[in-house]
C-alpha cells in the first residue's frame, strides 16, 4: 500500500513539474504524504557562483550524465564514455572534481568530504558522474567501474 502511495505521489510530482515548466511564478508543488496528509516541496534555489569558480564554468540547470556504467547479472560491467578522475578536493566550501573531460565545481561545506581512503578509492579510476538538478535538490553522484559510489547534496553545480 505504501509503495502504491509513493508511486502515485511521484507521478503527481512529475506531472506538476511538467505543467509548471517555464512559469517562474508557479507555486510550489504539493504531494500527499501518508503520515501528514499534505507536504509542500519548496523549490531549491541554486547558490550564487563562488568567487573561486572560474568565469568559463557554466551553471548546470538540468540533470546531466557524464559517462554511464551498465551493470548486468553475470556480466562484467561496461562503461560508456568514461571519465578518469584526475583530482578532487574541497576547499573553502567548494568541491572541485577534475576529470579527463571536464572540471566540476559544487558549492558545499567541506565537512564529510572524502578522507584519504576515499580519495585513494576514486583517484585515477574510470568514473561515471550524475549531476542531478531537481526542484528538491542538487546532487553529485560519482561511481567507479569497480562499484565504489559517493554522493554529495550541494547548493549549486558549475562545469568547465
Amino acid at each position: 500500500m505504501f509503495r502504491l502511495l509513493a508511486v502515485a505521489a511521484l507521478v503527481s510530482l512529475i506531472a506538476l513539474a511538467a505543467c509548471s515548466e517555464g512559469d517562474e511564478a508557479a507555486p510550489p508543488a504539493t504531494v500527499p504524504s501518508p503520515s501528514e496528509g499534505q507536504a509542500t516541496i519548496v523549490p531549491v534555489t541554486p547558490a550564487a557562483k563562488p568567487e573561486a569558480v572560474p568565469e568559463a564554468a557554466r551553471p548546470v540547470g538540468q540533470t546531466a550524465t557524464l559517462g554511464r556504467i551498465i551493470r548486468r547479472a553475470n556480466e562484467a560491467p561496461q562503461i560508456v564514455m568514461p571519465r578518469e578522475l584526475v583530482e578532487s578536493f574541497c576547499q573553502e566550501g567548494l568541491i572541485v572534481i577534475e576529470t579527463s573531460e571536464e572540471t566540476i565545481y559544487a558549492a558545499r561545506s567541506c565537512d564529510g568530504f572524502w578522507d584519504r581512503d576515499a580519495q585513494e578509492a576514486f583517484s585515477g579510476q574510470q568514473v561515471a558522474i550524475v549531476l542531478e538538478v531537481t526542484e528538491a535538490r542538487f546532487r553529485v553522484l560519482i561511481e567507479t567501474l569497480s562499484g565504489a559510489q559517493s554522493e554529495f547534496t550541494v547548493a549549486g553545480i558549475w562545469v568547465e
